[in-house]
């Protein structure tokens, strides 16, 4: 199964007052609550978005329910990696 990994940059709390550090719990239930204006780029080794489509955006939070990335963050800016399969989860039969 083919999968792309993605680079995102996102930022916690204004760009003016932002967040120093937040504990792994306290980033998950942001990222859960994230919208797209929080997130700065997305990108991949060959595609770049500042204004991210609302079909990634949706692919970016269902990997983030199933808490499928890794991050830092420094000075209230958060950067998630994560891989996301290019092909269909195949269909159970039953």
């Amino acid at each position: 199964m083919k999968k792309l990994k993605f680079r995102i940059e996102a930022i916690i709390g204004d760009r003016y007052n932002s967040t120093v550090s937040l504990n792994k719990n306290e980033i998950h239930g942001w990222l859960l609550n994230m919208q797209k204006h929080d997130i700065l780029k997305v990108e991949t080794e060959n595609e770049y978005w500042e204004d991210v489509p609302e079909n990634l955006f949706e692919l970016l939070k269902t990997n983030i329910k199933n808490e499928n990335y890794e991050y830092t963050m420094a000075k209230g800016h958060l950067w998630l990696e994560m891989e996301i399969s290019l092909e269909p989860e195949p269909k159970e039969e039953s």
